[in-house]
């Protein structure tokens, strides 16, 4: 996405018309924390440039640099998107931020006016807390506390306008813009496109309901080769399978996606990890009531918050004191999700050694070419 900014950053809108590569830059802005720079509903706007000099004013380069989580990378996001020609003018507006962890609750949304008429509304997708990623799975037998603040917020910033509108989101982020727009027909019929970046999709319930069906062929879904949130539920769309620079669960980070030009490059289809993950959550999750399912994720995430890890960052890096932990509180699971939780946490830790693996033989083969260089170099050889 950087090189994308620093290729293609000059070119206005004018120029070079709204793509899907702008869709996934405007969707991972909601990352960063706005409070004090961006304008609450009906209070005003600031352009994208201005926003970054008061972020940058407000936060030191210390305090951003001691986020450890996957979604660090949002503050340098914000600057190089300040620093285009393409983004620097846009209008930053109706910025809102909610998060209780009491209530289960992350949720938080910003509109992008890029000047080319048509709106872009972003929600914020799932940090990796582990809070987060429950939420996630929250969905497969509830309606979370952010879908309906997503669609009260859709509905009250639309509201009293004729204007149609872009609206999108990374990982939960794509859930929310999707139920957002679906929860109501007025905006279901403005909505232009929605874009879904490797989030959640929904019950088979709710997508054969009514006010989907004006909504799912708006719906633009990526998700990168090992995908996992993206996998869970069922989909409202064929998704478009992206390649990406990482391994493993760091996949779900949209800085390692690769471009062609304005274009993601692709691949045919998803990987092992992310075929077996659907596979197992689909067969269990259609055989479970949805009291079983709030059952079986509060088991699941009851074993995760016993590594005393605060977010998926540091579970990849978990200590023995911590993995004791866990083995311990699945030991006193004994209902019948006691089973499909250690599944789950097997293959979890299955897609972090596969990635600490491929790590490892990079580092071996890259050991081995420096060894047949240096005896090259000795022969007199080039």
């Amino acid at each position: 996405m950087l090189d994308y900014l620093a290729w293609r950053g000059d070119l206005s809108f004018e120029r070079d018309p709204f793509n899907s590569v702008d869709a996934l830059l405007l969707s991972t802005l909601s990352y960063v924390d706005l409070a004090g720079v961006v304008p609450s509903p009906g209070e005003g706007k600031i352009t994208l440039g201005e926003a970054s000099e008061k972020f940058f004013g407000l936060h030191s380069e210390e305090e951003l640099a001691a986020d450890k989580s996957f979604i660090n990378f949002a503050p340098a996001l914000l600057r190089h998107l300040a620093e285009s020609d393409r983004f620097r003018n846009a209008y930053l507006l109706n910025y809102i931020n909610d998060t209780d962890i009491s209530r289960e609750i992350q949720f938080a949304a910003v509109e992008i006016d890029t000047g080319d008429g048509i709106p872009f509304i972003s929600f914020r997708g799932t940090d990796d807390t582990i809070i987060g990623w429950k939420e996630d799975f929250n969905l497969s037998f509830m309606t979370v506390p952010a879908e309906e603040e997503a669609a009260r917020y859709l509905k009250q910033t639309m509201s009293g306008r004729t204007v149609n509108f872009r609206a999108g989101g990374h990982s939960k982020g794509g859930h929310l813009a999707i139920y957002a727009v679906a929860a109501d027909p007025g905006m279901a019929e403005r909505a232009l496109a929605v874009y879904n970046f490797d989030g959640p999709g929904f019950n088979n319930d709710a997508l054969e309901s009514e006010r989907f069906k004006n909504v799912r062929p708006k719906v633009m879904k990526y998700i990168p080769e090992t995908s996992i949130v993206g996998r869970l539920l069922t989909n409202t769309t064929e998704p478009v399978v992206v390649k990406s620079s990482e391994f493993g669960i760091m996949q779900h980070s949209p800085l390692t996606w690769q471009l062609e030009g304005k274009e993601f490059e692709t691949c045919n289809a998803t990987d092992k990890i992310s075929d077996l993950f659907d596979e197992t959550m689909t067969t269990w999750l259609d055989e479970m009531s949805f009291e079983e399912r709030k059952v079986f994720v509060d088991e699941l995430f009851s074993v995760f918050e016993a590594s005393g890890c605060e977010n998926l960052s540091m579970l990849t890096k978990v200590g023995v004191r911590g993995t004791k932990a866990m083995i311990g509180q699945m030991r006193q699971i004994r209902n019948d999700s006691g089973a499909k939780v250690r599944t789950l946490v097997k293959m979890f830790f299955v897609n972090i050694n596969e990635l600490r693996g491929e790590a490892a033989k990079e580092k071996i083969e890259e050991s081995r070419i420096l060894s047949i260089a240096s005896v090259k170099l000795k022969n007199g050889k080039q």
